[in-house]
């Protein structure tokens, strides 16, 4: 996994928004998120810090492919009174060890009605949590991104909708596998029932320069 890797040639001087144009028009972007539309999934146990070892949502880079997460984002609801957290982090190493539920089927971003998809998806174990995901110890592991929510007196329930977003001013990280992307969602009493996004892009090593 690095931070350190150069685009090569013009792209290099590009903003992140013309990059992930450029690698949506290649067929680079996939998506994906809730499997069933509009129905949430139990994200991770409840609680009041967040278990490593117990991811909401994850994937994993295999060894020799290169990867970039654009976004990730779960809409719950608050609970009056009660804290809420929300996570990213990347693992140096593919961590994935049990547990988890397939989430929608990966599509790449270039849309071409009835044809196969340009590019086929090279993430692998992307789960969530309905059933409860194990990951090994992280390795070198790097927080893109925690949000909590405090509950206070006199609050009423209310959408619970934290984002990372590369797009909009988040850490953006390039990685090199094996490596693990990691989505924690954790609410204070009940365990989260949550819908959720994802976005990433998958690229060339070889078009890249260290």
């Amino acid at each position: 996994m690095t931070q350190g890797i150069e685009l090569a040639g013009e792209s290099k001087a590009a903003g992140r928004e013309a990059l992930v144009n450029q690698w949506a028009s290649e067929g680079r972007v996939f998506l994906s998120g809730t499997p069933a539309v509009g129905t949430p999934e139990t994200m991770s146990a409840a609680g009041t810090a967040f278990t490593l070892t117990a991811p909401s949502i994850r994937y994993t880079v295999p060894s020799g492919k290169l990867v970039v997460p654009i976004h990730a984002a779960v809409s719950g609801t608050r609970v009056i009174t009660k804290d809420d957290l929300f996570g990213v982090i990347v693992s140096e190493t593919d961590t994935y060890s049990s547990g988890g539920e397939a989430c929608k089927a990966a599509r790449n971003a270039l849309v071409q009605g009835s044809a196969a998809q340009v590019r086929g998806v090279g993430v692998t174990n992307l789960l969530h949590s309905d059933t409860a995901i194990v990951e090994a110890a992280l390795v070198n592991y790097i927080t893109l991104k925690v949000i909590k929510h405090e509950g206070v007196a006199g609050e009423v329930d209310a959408p619970w909708e934290p984002e990372y977003n590369i797009l909009k001013g988040d850490p953006m990280v390039y990685l090199v596998g094996p490596a693990a992307f990691l989505v924690f969602a954790v609410q204070e009493t009940t365990a989260m029932e949550a819908l959720f996004t994802l976005s990433w892009a998958e690229l060339e090593i070889g078009d890249f320069t260290a």
